[in-house]
């Protein structure tokens, strides 16, 4: 990997990183999107997982007061184990239709609830747990499933700060468990540790800065500009996996 390159992933890590930071999801699929186009989907999702659990802690650190540790830890039960099952048909399984899945999933729980006027139920206990079970088995394929699970956490949380705290926190859990998973592969390349670096440096210089603007957002426009991001990380998922 080349020195433009290197530069290249840390200037998007800071993007999405910011991004994220704002609206609590939809960096990390912009990240992976770019990685991918550089090196092996097999090496860019660990490289994308380690940057993330940066990106993700950094936030979780920012928002330590506002998150939701019983959701945390309940969505976090089961990651591990569902990866583990689903990590020997990473390189076979059928990304293009599990992207356009997903991406249903994604349309359907973010505006139903607006169109009937009926706000998503939140999981209970179990929920979370199995939950975090299909967001684990998905996470070796894919490489990215926040958009997937988003709008349970948003709907779950009391407002866009508890919202992108809580979501932070079980995103570190999702790709640390990533990191173990493919690092038992041997897929996580020393080759890689400059691209690493830099967007490790992006992530966190990324979620400072959009930090601070996400504490004077209105809790109205956050959620006008959520349902538009997550809209479109839906569309832009359907539109790659027919590409």
């Amino acid at each position: 990997m080349g020195v433009e390159t290197v530069l290249l992933v840390g200037i998007v890590a800071f993007l999405t990183s910011a991004l994220t930071a704002i609206l609590g999801f939809g960096g990390g699929i912009v990240l992976l999107a770019v990685l991918v186009a550089f090196v092996d989907p097999l090496v860019a999702i660990p490289l994308h997982a380690a940057i993330q659990v940066v990106s993700n802690g950094t936030r979780t650190i920012v928002r330590r007061r506002d998150v939701d540790w019983s959701i945390v830890w309940r969505f976090s039960l089961l990651l591990l184990p569902a990866g583990a099952l689903t990590l020997s048909i990473a390189r076979d399984a059928p990304a293009a239709a599990l992207q356009v899945a997903i991406a249903s999933g994604i349309l359907t729980a973010t505006w139903l609830p607006h169109w009937f006027d009926r706000p998503l139920p939140p999981p209970r206990a179990a929920g979370w747990i199995g939950l975090g079970g299909v967001a684990g088995a998905l996470n070796p394929v894919v490489g990215a499933t926040g958009a997937m699970v988003a709008p349970f956490f948003r709907s779950a949380t009391r407002d866009r700060l508890g919202f992108v705290g809580t979501f932070a926190a079980s995103q570190v859990a999702g790709h640390a468990a990533k990191l173990v998973l493919f690092g038992s592969l041997g897929l996580l390349p020393a080759s890689q540790a400059p691209a690493a670096v830099a967007g490790i440096v992006g992530v966190v210089v990324g979620t400072w800065l959009g930090s601070r603007i996400l504490d004077r957002m209105p809790e109205r426009r956050f959620e006008r500009i959520y349902l538009v991001a997550i809209t479109a990380v839906a569309v832009w998922l359907v539109a790659d996996a027919l590409v």
